[in-house]
C-alpha cells in the first residue's frame, strides 16, 4: 500500500511540474496564435541608436490566420504581413515557445520580442522568407 502511495504522489509530482513548465513556456502570443486569436502587442526597439515602434497584430480571415509585423518610425513603416494555415499554427506556436524559453532573459528586458516572428531563425527560414506566405510592404516616400 505504501509503495503504491510513495508512486502516486511522485507520479502526481511529475505530472505538475510538466504542466508548470508548460504554463511558463507559453505566452500571451503563443496562447493567441495556437488558435489565432485576435492579439495587439504595441513596443520598441533601439537599433544603431534609432528608437523604432512596433506594431504587432494577429487576426482572421476567410480560413487563414494572418500575423503583423509593422515597424514605424514616424510615417515610414516597413510592413511584413504573413497570412498562415490554421493547420500550421501548432508547429509555429511550439517554435515561438521554445524561442521564447530560450531567450527568457533577453524577452524579460523588452516583451514585443515574444511576438516578433522575424527574431526567430526557424520561422523565418521555413515560413517568413517564403512569399508563398508573407510578403513585405513599404511606405513611399
Amino acid at each position: 500500500m505504501k509503495k503504491i502511495l510513495i508512486i502516486g504522489f511522485v507520479f502526481l509530482t511529475l505530472i505538475s511540474t510538466i504542466f508548470c513548465s508548460i504554463s511558463i513556456a507559453q505566452t500571451e502570443f503563443s496562447k493567441a496564435l495556437r488558435t489565432c486569436e485576435t492579439y495587439r502587442q504595441d513596443g520598441s526597439i533601439t537599433h544603431n541608436g534609432e528608437v523604432f515602434d512596433l506594431t504587432i497584430t494577429l487576426d482572421k480571415s476567410r480560413n487563414k490566420c494572418v500575423y503583423k509585423e509593422k515597424i514605424h518610425q514616424g510615417k515610414k513603416y516597413q510592413l511584413l504581413t504573413c497570412n498562415f494555415e490554421n493547420g500550421q499554427l501548432p508547429a509555429i506556436a511550439d517554435s515561438m515557445e521554445k524561442y521564447t524559453n530560450f531567450y527568457k532573459k533577453e524577452i524579460a528586458k523588452n516583451k514585443i520580442f515574444e511576438a516578433k516572428m522575424t527574431t526567430n531563425g526557424e520561422v523565418f527560414q521555413k515560413y517568413l522568407a517564403n512569399p508563398k506566405y508573407c510578403t513585405i510592404t513599404h511606405s513611399k516616400n
